[in-house]
């Protein structure tokens, strides 16, 4: 991302936020939010407790992992339902 292209609002930053997080953006937004976040006093806290809350929930999910009896169950609801699940 060149230095003459406009920083983004905080508005922006907040709606590209999880995705930034998810490393979802292409190079160019990613750089573009990251710049944002690195200036604004506003939106960093938001990124910080994104990050956080995201590695959080990997390690909640790490911890813990669902029986197998009950995940045949689930599954098994969700295609009685007409899902398409796998």
């Amino acid at each position: 991302m060149s230095d003459d292209m406009p920083m983004l609002d905080c508005r922006s930053a907040m709606q590209q936020l999880w995705d930034y997080v998810d490393g979802e953006l292409t190079a160019e937004r990613m750089q573009a939010v990251e710049r944002h976040l690195d200036a604004c006093a506003n939106c960093h806290p938001h990124a910080e407790f994104a990050e956080r809350f995201l590695a959080a929930l990997h390690q909640t999910r790490e911890d813990r992992s669902c029986p197998q009896d009950v995940r045949a169950k689930v599954m098994a609801s969700l295609r009685d339902a007409g899902m398409k699940v796998t």
